[in-house]
C-alpha cells in the first residue's frame, strides 16, 4: 500500500496545507478518505487522476472533510465516469450528500452507490483487502476507518530454484495451498511456501480518546491520527472532542501501532510548533512519529 496526504490542516486551510484528504493506494483499489475543500487541485498536484478513485470513505459531515465533494463528483460526471462511485459513511452523511447532489444537479450525470455503515467492524471484504470502521467520539456521528491487507501465501524463491520449479500453473496451485506433483515427486505446499502478513493502515480523524479509536488502530502498521492541538490546549481539545499530540501518541501506544503520522493540525500552528507536537507524541509513543505534510507519500 501507498498513502498520499492530500490535506493536513483542520478547519481552515493554510498556504502550505489543504483540508482533510488521504488517498490509500491498494493496487486495484484507490480509496479516498475524506474530501476537503479544493480536493481537485490537490489530486492534480499529486498526479492522481480522479477517475482512478474507486471508493470514498467519509468520516463525518463537517465542512473540512466534505467541502471538496461537489467539485469532485462534478468532475467525474463531466468526464463521463461510467462506473458507479462507491461512497461510505454514516446515515447522516448519506442524507446530506443526497441533498447536495440534488442541489448541484449531479444525480442524473453520475451513478452513486452509498453504503451506510451502521455498526463497528468489517463493512467490505474483497479478494485482497478488508475495510472496517468504528464509531468514534466526536460532536456528531464520526467514523474511524482501517484498511487491512489480507495475508498472502508466497513461494520461497530459494526452494523454488532448488527444486527447479517452473513459473506458471504449478506455482499458482502452491499459492492456493494445494500440493503438486513435479518430475514424479509430490511437493507439499507447506514445505515450499511462507505466509506474508498483510499490512494495516488506520485513519482516526476528529475524536476524543475512546475505546472505539483503539479498536480502529489496533495492531496497525501505520496509524494516521489527528493532532489538532498542542498538549497545552487539552481543555479545548476535550471540549470539542479532538485530540492533542500527546493524545495521538497515547492512542498509538494503546493500539500497539508500529508507526504514527499526526495530521489535521490547527491553522494556528507554524512549523516549529508542529515539531513540538511530534516531540509530545514521542514522549508517550516510543516508536516512529512523523508530522504529515501535503503531498507526502508513505509506503506501507
Amino acid at each position: 500500500m501507498e498513502v498520499t496526504f492530500l490535506g493536513t490542516s483542520s478547519m481552515v486551510p493554510t498556504k502550505e496545507r489543504g483540508q482533510s484528504g488521504i488517498l490509500i493506494d491498494c493496487g486495484r483499489e484507490k480509496v479516498l478518505v475524506d474530501c476537503g475543500e479544493n480536493m481537485q487541485r490537490q489530486l492534480r498536484i499529486a498526479g492522481i487522476a480522479p477517475p482512478k478513485i474507486t471508493r470514498i470513505f467519509i468520516s463525518h459531515w463537517h465542512g473540512d472533510h466534505i467541502f471538496g465533494l461537489p467539485g469532485l463528483l462534478e468532475n467525474l460526471a463531466k468526464n463521463s465516469f461510467e462506473k458507479k462511485i462507491e461512497i461510505y459513511g454514516t446515515i447522516d452523511v448519506k442524507k446530506k450528500l443526497m441533498q447536495l447532489v440534488r442541489t448541484f444537479d449531479i444525480g442524473h450525470k453520475i451513478k452513486i452507490n452509498f453504503t451506510v455503515i451502521e455498526k463497528g467492524g468489517v463493512f467490505l471484504d474483497t479478494d485482497d483487502y478488508q475495510f472496517g470502521a468504528y464509531f468514534l467520539k466526536h460532536t456528531i456521528p464520526c467514523l474511524g476507518y482501517y484498511t487491512k491487507e489480507k495475508d498472502k501465501v508466497c513461494v520461497d524463491k530459494v526452494k523454488m530454484k532448488k527444486l527447479k520449479l517452473p513459473s506458471g500453473p504449478i506455482i499458482a496451485k502452491l499459492k492456493n495451498k494445494k500440493d503438486v506433483e513435479f518430475n514424479g515427486r509430490k511437493i507439499k505446499w507447506k514445505d515450499v511456501t511462507y505466509v506474508k502478513e498483510g499490512k494495516k493502515v488506520s485513519v482516526v480523524l476528529d475524536t476524543a480518546i475512546c475505546s472505539a479509536a483503539v479498536s480502529v488502530c489496533k495492531d496497525s502498521d501505520l496509524l494516521i491520527c489527528e493532532a489538532t492541538f498542542l498538549k497545552e490546549m487539552k481543555v479545548k481539545a476535550k471540549k470539542y472532542n479532538h485530540l492533542t499530540s500527546e493524545d495521538a501518541g497515547e492512542l498509538a501506544k494503546k493500539g500497539k501501532c508500529k508507526k504514527l503520522v499526526i495530521t489535521h493540525f490547527s491553522q494556528r500552528y507554524e512549523k516549529s510548533e508542529i515539531e513540538t507536537m511530534v516531540k509530545e507524541a514521542k514522549k508517550v509513543f516510543k516508536k516512529e512519529v512523523i508530522d504529515a505534510k501535503d503531498f507526502m507519500k508513505i509506503k506501507v
